[in-house]
């Protein structure tokens, strides 16, 4: 019994990690669906949700407005989600500048309600969705929607990438959204990639539905919204954003907490969120989305079946060689532990506690979860400056 398992975790996790993306890129190769894109320019609605970012507000607007877009086609749509830092007064200055409008609610809602909120008055053929501390690349949103030319394309993300900064984890988390970037890069040359960051998210008006108010992943559920609807998801690495990384380790596991919250709230609603029409986005969506929330599971039943593999009297050499390895990497997220408490530099330590720590904050998720303690209300990691 104990040497099946340990087969089967040790498959499953070199499949989340290693397998899916070399299958998903010979998948690509193969299919090589492209996005039939050009320069178009449609009436856009770009839509930024703020709680609590006075700080940054300010700046945001002045990006939206400096973009390399016609400003007679560009609508800039920024709801005050209850915010109490001072962020409406902020806004209060751009309350008569063209092209701004601000919606403000004196109440906290969530981001889901002060999206649906703000798709309620838009103006736009196309909506993008921004965070507040996304800073777009003068041409990005020009980029972002001439995907959109393309009429089986209904929803285009953009490339969200870290300035470089002070944080001990910049150089880890760097490296966790290149490997979702070539992810969502292949997966879009196989049809339609289902990972995408609210950091920049375009759909078109037509296809988007209020998103339901007890929902925590909202740009998911517009991704497979759009799937739903037999239009096509895809992934734009020129259209890029900038955004600081988490400050701290701890931060990064926040976030990742109510991720998964959010990736099993989609699990257990999959019969009415998925897009079941689309059998390769479900084996996508299980591969990429899915089998991750259980890798604690499979590492817990990997480390306890190679270890009593370890103790029997034939012992399997791969079984030995896994266990020493689980070991090393255990000492590694220590050494990066202990590093990121002294203020060190981590260097090739942050990637084994980067790992380790997800691996955490997914089961940390998976309780919260199950207790009924997440919700919409989402949680602001703090940024590096």
């Amino acid at each position: 019994m104990m040497l099946i398992t340990f087969w089967l975790c040790l498959a499953l996790i070199c499949y989340v990690y290693l397998g899916y993306p070399i299958l998903i890129t010979t998948l690509g190769w193969l299919r090589q669906r492209h996005v039939r894109a050009g320069s178009i320019y449609p009436e856009v609605s770009l839509i930024v949700c703020a709680y609590n970012e006075a700080d940054v507000i300010g700046r945001k607007i002045e990006n939206c407005l400096s973009l390399q877009y016609p400003a007679d086609l560009l609508e800039v749509i920024v709801v005050n989600d209850g915010s109490t830092d001072g962020t409406q007064e902020v806004l209060k200055q751009y309350a008569d500048r063209p092209g701004v409008k601000i919606l403000d609610s004196p109440f906290r809602q969530g981001k889901a309600a002060a999206m649906n909120r703000a798709a309620a008055v838009a103006k736009g053929e196309v909506f993008v969705f921004s965070d507040a501390r996304a800073i777009y690349r003068v041409d990005s949103l020009k980029k972002l929607v001439r995907n959109l030319r393309d009429p089986e394309v209904g929803c285009v993300n953009g490339n969200r990438t870290l300035y470089k900064n002070k944080s001990p984890i910049f150089g880890s988390e760097r490296s966790y959204w290149s490997y979702e970037a070539y992810i969502k890069t292949m997966e879009t040359q196989c049809g339609s990639t289902v990972s995408v960051s609210g950091a920049m998210i375009a759909i078109r008006a037509s296809l988007f539905e209020p998103i339901p108010a007890n929902l925590i992943l909202d740009d998911t559920y517009l991704a497979l919204q759009t799937l739903r609807k037999g239009f096509r998801v895809v992934y734009e690495p020129a259209a890029i954003c900038f955004q600081s990384s988490a400050s701290s380790t701890r931060d990064e596991a926040l976030r990742r907490q109510r991720i998964t919250a959010g990736r099993f709230q989609m699990l257990f609603n999959a019969r009415e969120l998925w897009p079941w029409n689309d059998k390769f986005a479900i084996f996508e969506l299980l591969s990429h989305k899915i089998m991750r929330l259980f890798l604690p599971f499979f590492s817990a039943g990997l480390f306890v079946s190679s270890a009593a593999l370890v103790l029997s009297p034939d012992t399997p050499e791969m079984a030995l060689l896994v266990f020493e390895g689980q070991l090393i990497f255990g000492i590694l997220a220590l050494g990066g532990w202990i590093s990121e408490k002294f203020g060190w530099n981590l260097g090739f330590l942050g990637i084994s506690y980067y790992i380790a720590s997800g691996n955490l904050a997914s089961l940390s998720g998976f309780i919260r979860y199950s207790k009924g303690r997440h919700t919409v209300l989402w949680e602001k990691a703090r940024r590096a400056e």
